[in-house]
């Protein structure tokens, strides 16, 4: 239970803090645009909790499966299931072919980072109880 509270109250705005003030502000620098960061964007988290709760939540249930199951490299497996179930806001988009190109999978990242974390939390967590 203390695992699912940790994903579902973290990797909400771990997955905003990646995609809003770390790959957006890389893909501008890229660009040679000014940086977008601002305290402002803070008005987004909500709309992060219910976009990326169900994500936070499958990658929960994977993290518990792998501890319960004493399965070695839980962390770098629960980070490869956060990485593969970000894609589900985009399933959408994705099925009617409206997002495509090589640079989509960089969308990962928003999930894999949050999900390294959390279950490195987790994990940390439940061998001090």
């Amino acid at each position: 239970m203390r695992r699912f509270l940790i994903f579902g109250l973290l990797f909400p705005p771990l997955a905003f803090v990646v995609a809003f003030w770390g790959m957006l502000q890389i893909l501008n620098w890229a660009l040679g645009e000014k940086s977008t960061a601002d305290y402002h964007q803070l008005i987004l988290l909500p709309v992060a909790y219910v976009v990326v709760l169900l994500p936070a939540m499958l990658t929960a249930a994977v993290d518990n499966v792998l501890a319960a199951r004493n399965i070695p490299y839980r962390i770098l497996r629960t980070t490869l299931a956060g990485y593969l179930f970000i894609f589900f806001p985009l399933l959408a988009a994705l099925l009617t072919g409206s997002v495509h190109g090589p640079y989509l999978l960089l969308f990962g990242i928003i999930g894999a980072v949050p999900a390294a974390i959390c279950s490195w939390l987790a994990g940390r967590k439940s061998a001090e109880v």
